[in-house]
This record gives structure tokens, C-alpha cells and sequence, in this order.
């Protein structure tokens, strides 16, 4: 039996030259989900925002019993994985993130940016699908094939080369501008950061510091302190001329 496929543009990363911008045949000789025909071809099913055949809106585990035209439509921005779809009724109740090896320096730079973020260079991509499953993680990845794993709902197929272009990237597809909630985290634990008193951390600073800052923070787990010094303006003014959202 042949069945037909049309991708939208926003899908052509994925997908070879002579794929884009055309519809095209699909010998489908077994008995297949339209989740298994559109990964065989390199599209990734947590970079797919809705799938139609024959102008029917169809979910995942759709299997196609007669010819027709599959039509495959890319995640309209920005993605709020809070809010349920046709495709992914199943929501999280909060944004949190795992990045694997190859987006570490993104992690670190969304964990600056306040957000909850998972990392380690020795996670295996089976491990990273696991803990995304069991603690509800937006996977952060450019490894297209670790996106293909079922128990991978949300995620994001990194394309961005630089990390700060990838922060750019990743807070403008999940519509997280508005949540940023910077120096709020240890950088090192990805634990929410405490007040402390200066004068229970006092042997622990330098001269100039003590002299001219008076708000501290320190990491419950790791107790590294941390200050608004001339880092943390250097840092922010970077991010505002990225286009991201600082409070004042």
C-alpha cells in the first residue's frame, strides 16, 4: 500500500533535499503508527505539532489502513507544555530540564537564568529518557535520535551552534522570557539559592567584599556564597542585549 507525506517547512532540518517542499509517495508494506512512518524518515515525534491524514487530525498511534495523504505540521511558537494538545494530552505541571552532553553550557546558563536544570557529561541517552520520564524534563538535545525514544514527550532538537544562541533559542520556542527569574540558583547544585546574614559568612569573603556588598546568598547544599558583584552585572547586561528578560 503507498500512502503520501507532506512536511511543513519548519520540519525541512530533518529531512533530505529531496523531501522538502513536496509531497511524496511511502511504500508502507507493515502494519506501522504514523509515529514510527514519519521517525523512519528522520522527523523526530517531540518536534511534531499536529498530523493530519486525508484533513482528519490524527494522534500518534494513528495506523493508516488505506492510501492517503499524511500532512506533518512543526510545534507552533512559542510551546507551553503546561497547556494540553491533540497530541500530547499529558501536561507538566512545571518547566523543568534535562541537557545532555552535547548542550552542558546551555544547562548552565538556563540554571543562571533560574531555571530547574538536570545535567551530567555521563548520562547515557537511555538514562537521560528514564529520568525525563520520571521527573517530567524537557529534554535539551542536538542528538536527533535520542529524541525518537517514547518515553521522550517534550523536548527540544537544539540548532543553534553557540550556547548563548542556544539560550536565545531555547527561552524564544518555550515562551520563557516572562518566567526568568536570574541569580536564583546555585550554578554548580541547581538548588535554589538562601539568604544568608553577612555576618555568619564574614570569614568566608574578601576585604572589598566585605567593604561594599551587603546581600548574600548562599547554596544550601554545596554552601558556596554568592553576591551581586561586577560578574553579576557583566552577566546581566549580556542577556539584555540578547533580547532576555532581567529583573531590575
Amino acid at each position: 500500500m503507498k500512502i503520501f507525506l507532506k512536511f511543513e517547512p519548519d520540519l525541512n532540518f530533518f529531512l533530505p533535499e529531496e523531501r522538502r517542499h513536496r509531497r511524496f509517495e511511502y511504500e508502507l508494506n507493515r502494519r506501522a503508527s504514523v509515529k514510527d512512518i514519519i521517525e523512519s524518515l528522520g522527523v523526530p515525534h517531540t518536534e511534531i505539532g499536529q498530523i493530519t491524514f486525508e484533513g482528519q487530525l490524527v494522534d500518534f498511534f494513528f495506523i493508516p489502513v488505506s492510501s492517503g495523504t499524511l500532512h506533518v505540521a512543526g510545534i507552533l511558537m512559542p510551546f507551553n507544555v503546561l497547556n494540553p494538545s491533540y497530541l500530547r494530552p499529558d501536561t507538566f505541571d512545571e518547566i523543568r530540564f534535562i541537557a545532555d552532553v552535547n548542550v552542558i553550557r546551555l544547562g548552565r546558563l538556563l540554571i543562571l537564568l533560574g531555571f530547574d536544570v538536570e545535567y551530567s557529561s555521563e548520562y547515557s541517552d537511555s538514562e537521560i529518557a528514564d529520568i525525563a520520564q520520571a521527573e517530567n524534563r524537557i529534554v535539551l538535545t542536538r542528538d536527533t535520535e535520542l529524541l525518537k525514544r517514547k518515553k521522550v514527550v517534550y523536548a527540544r532538537r537544539v540548532k543553534s551552534d553557540l550556547p548563548y544562541d542556544q539560550l536565545v533559542e531555547v527561552v524564544s520556542f518555550f515562551g520563557l522570557k516572562d518566567a526568568v527569574s536570574f541569580f536564583s540558583r546555585c550554578t554548580g547544585c541547581n538548588v535554589v539559592l538562601e539568604p544568608v546574614e553577612k555576618g555568619k559568612i564574614l570569614d568566608l569573603l574578601e576585604p572589598k567584599t566585605k567593604k561594599y556588598f551587603n546581600t548574600f546568598f548562599r547554596c544550601p547544599h554545596c554552601l558556596k556564597v554568592f553576591w551581586k558583584g561586577s560578574h553579576f552585572d557583566n552577566i546581566k547586561d549580556k542577556m539584555s542585549r540578547l533580547g532576555l528578560f532581567i529583573p531590575v
